[in-house]
């Protein structure tokens, strides 16, 4: 995986389940992959909750001006946490569809990471409901629910061959909207990259604060150009969006959180006059 990739990816992890919170109440899940922490929360706006048990559908996307194959990164994670000792136990198999199925590790954290052959079944689970069945354990109740998995973003003024933005110049971002979108809200993350931009100028700054907009879903949203003075020119910055579905489920043994997070990301832009 490219560097810009490691790190936009990395900054998603630390903001999706925020970003859900922002609308509605913070999730933050305790650590396992740590999947997409900060957008959750950001998006519920209430006060930080850590889920002990959660169930998490995470879809990354490039920039791409074509639905291509390559373009994805599909994931299921699994964590269940005992109410009483604290303790990481098996819940059982979580099945996606009555047909997936993602068993617990040694360390009883689930991991699914959809392959090139499981990808067209993950894609064609974007815009629509999912079945997620818990078996369930003597520590875990089972439970089956539907999820709602956001439809795929595309960012249409954003694909690989745009390269270049003026900080100058309030930025006109596009993409299609989701009229399921639980929230009816998206993430837009505006992130510096620290050593591309020394590398391409030894004078740009080791740490640029980014932005950050919970907008309606609506397909359109203005970046102030005031805002993306911040970032010097010569130096590197990537835009991403991501929306999200959160469901808390009740059970005899505490709530199980069934979480979706759909993001897509920009290349690697590089700021000019």
């Amino acid at each position: 995986m490219r560097y810009f990739e490691k790190l936009i990816y990395n900054t998603l992890f630390i903001f999706t389940l925020a970003w859900i919170s922002s609308c509605k109440k913070d999730i933050t899940p305790p650590q396992n992959f740590d999947p997409t922490v900060g957008v959750v929360s950001l998006i519920k706006n209430e006060g930080e909750i850590k889920p002990g048990k959660y169930v998490f559908f995470q879809v990354l996307q490039n920039a791409d001006a074509i639905d291509t194959s390559a373009s994805f990164a599909i994931n299921v994670f699994g964590k269940f946490t005992d109410d009483v000792s604290g303790a990481i136990v098996n819940a059982g198999n979580i099945v996606i569809n009555n047909s997936l199925t993602v068993n617990g590790g040694p360390d009883n954290l689930y991991e699914y990471k959809f392959d090139q052959a499981a990808l067209p079944m993950g894609k064609a689970s974007l815009g629509n409901f999912i079945n997620v069945q818990i078996r369930g354990s003597n520590a875990v109740d089972s439970l089956s629910r539907k999820l709602y998995i956001p439809k795929p973003i595309f960012l249409y003024n954003l694909y690989k061959s745009a390269s270049t933005i003026s900080n100058n110049k309030s930025y006109n971002l596009s993409w299609n909207p989701d009229e399921q979108n639980m929230f009816g809200k998206v993430l837009i993350q505006v992130d510096y990259h620290t050593g591309s931009s020394q590398t391409n100028n030894f004078e740009n700054p080791g740490a640029v604060k980014g932005l950050v907009y919970t907008v309606s879903d609506n397909g359109s949203f203005v970046i102030p150009a005031a805002d993306l003075q911040r970032f010097p020119v010569s130096s590197y910055i990537s835009i991403s969006i991501s929306r999200a579905t959160d469901n808390s489920w009740p059970t005899n043994r505490g709530h199980i959180e069934y979480i979706a997070v759909t993001s897509a990301f920009s290349s690697p832009i590089l700021i000019q006059n």
